[in-house]
């Protein structure tokens, strides 16, 4: 398992860019509770999975409505792709760091992922998505985080419907599962 990766400079980094995207999606698998969640990347003629944990969904979706606010709705259309690295087949691989930003450059919304959990022989895949792509994955994301169990108002807790403790209540309250 790879995690935590410090800087070295001499150290060569290995890194996929797959430039601008045809599409990016937010797809979850799975009931809630039991749900594996992934980022899908369309580069034309291979796809890259990026499998994520729940809570960097919900992270990925606040980073998303920030960058959608903040950057003028003029900007992110048109995406310039500086000579991508041509990638082919499907890649899948359970990503440990996500960072997502607007490349005033090259005027997209970039997403680069690291931190692999695999023997993998990169340290980095990136690429970048249009403002109405970058959107769409947005939503998704917002449908997907919408779709999860109810949380204890004062643990934070998941809610499955089963009784449940809860520590900052000194397990006293009886907390029930509206559907």
């Amino acid at each position: 398992m790879v995690k935590g990766r410090a800087y070295n400079p001499g150290v060569e980094v290995k890194r996929l860019d797959l430039g601008v995207v045809l599409s990016v999606h937010a797809e979850s698998f799975g009931e809630p509770g039991q749900r594996t969640f992934r980022v899908l990347a369309d580069a034309g003629k291979g796809r890259v999975s990026l499998w994520l944990e729940k809570q960097q969904i919900v992270a990925l979706l606040a980073a998303c409505n920030e960058l959608l606010e903040r950057v003028p709705e003029e900007d992110g259309r048109e995406p310039v792709d500086v000579q991508p690295q041509a990638f082919m087949g499907d890649l899948e691989v359970r990503v440990g760091s996500l960072s997502v930003g607007y490349d005033g450059q090259k005027g997209g919304f970039a997403i680069e992922a690291s931190d692999f959990e695999s023997d993998l022989d990169l340290t980095h895949i990136a690429f970048m998505a249009d403002r109405d792509g970058f959107a769409a994955m947005r939503d998704e994301l917002d449908d997907i985080v919408g779709r999860s169990r109810p949380r204890c108002p004062l643990c934070g807790t998941p809610l499955s419907g089963e009784p449940h403790f809860c520590p900052p209540s000194n397990g006293h309250a009886h907390l029930t599962v509206e559907s």
